[in-house]
């Protein structure tokens, strides 16, 4: 009887512990071995309410971890939790990420990481500092533009932005220069520009 007592792994992988001996008596939720496939894992992430209605399933991650700091692991969102998890004051909700381990390298469980969870991405777009752009009196988007040694307020259409960078869908072209004000410290205080 013992044949029909073997339990296969339904992947190869490595014993990372052994929690009973020989003789011990086990029930049906005991864990015996616990097995890791080193070459693919899971981050377990929190992500605070304002963010969670934008991460989805299947969406890209770039990950860091503190002890590897020259490598970045690519990966997919694999699980949002449903229910939330409160943190002196703040709601936050598990996001479970996978990712696969170059063969060889030193990453090991538990090890601390970030995560950057792509909820937008574009390519080939024109980009201006988030600090370039400002509202006229109707609120609609507008940035300096150099024209001819004078500078022009020019309207704009903003697209996509991670907070520093901002993407111009129409308005401006590439090769164009952008004037930015900025604050200069002296006695006393006066506006400066930057180009």
């Amino acid at each position: 009887q013992l044949d029909e007592a073997a339990i296969t792994a339904p992947f190869d992988g490595l014993v990372a512990s052994v929690d009973a001996d020989e003789g011990d008596s086990v029930s049906a939720v005991t864990t015996i071995v616990h097995l890791i496939d080193p070459t693919s894992m899971e981050l377990s992430a929190e992500v605070d309410e304002i963010d969670i209605a934008e991460v989805k399933l299947g969406q890209r991650v770039i990950i860091e971890v503190d002890a590897l700091p020259a490598q970045q692991f690519e990966g997919v969102v694999t699980l949002l939790g449903s229910l939330p998890i409160e943190e002196a004051g703040l709601v936050i909700y598990e996001v479970k990420i996978g990712f696969d381990v170059p063969p060889d390298l030193e990453l090991k469980v538990g090890m601390s990481a970030t995560a950057d969870i792509i909820i937008q991405q574009r390519d080939n777009v024109l980009l201006v500092p988030e600090r370039a752009i400002e509202r006229d009196s109707q609120g609609n988007a507008v940035v300096k533009v150099m024209v001819d040694e004078q500078i022009e307020e020019r309207s704009v259409v903003t697209g996509i932005s991670d907070g520093y960078q901002t993407e111009i869908v129409s308005g401006l072209h590439e090769g164009e220069t952008i004037a930015i004000e900025l604050r200069v410290k002296t006695q006393p205080s006066v506006p400066g520009l930057m180009f």
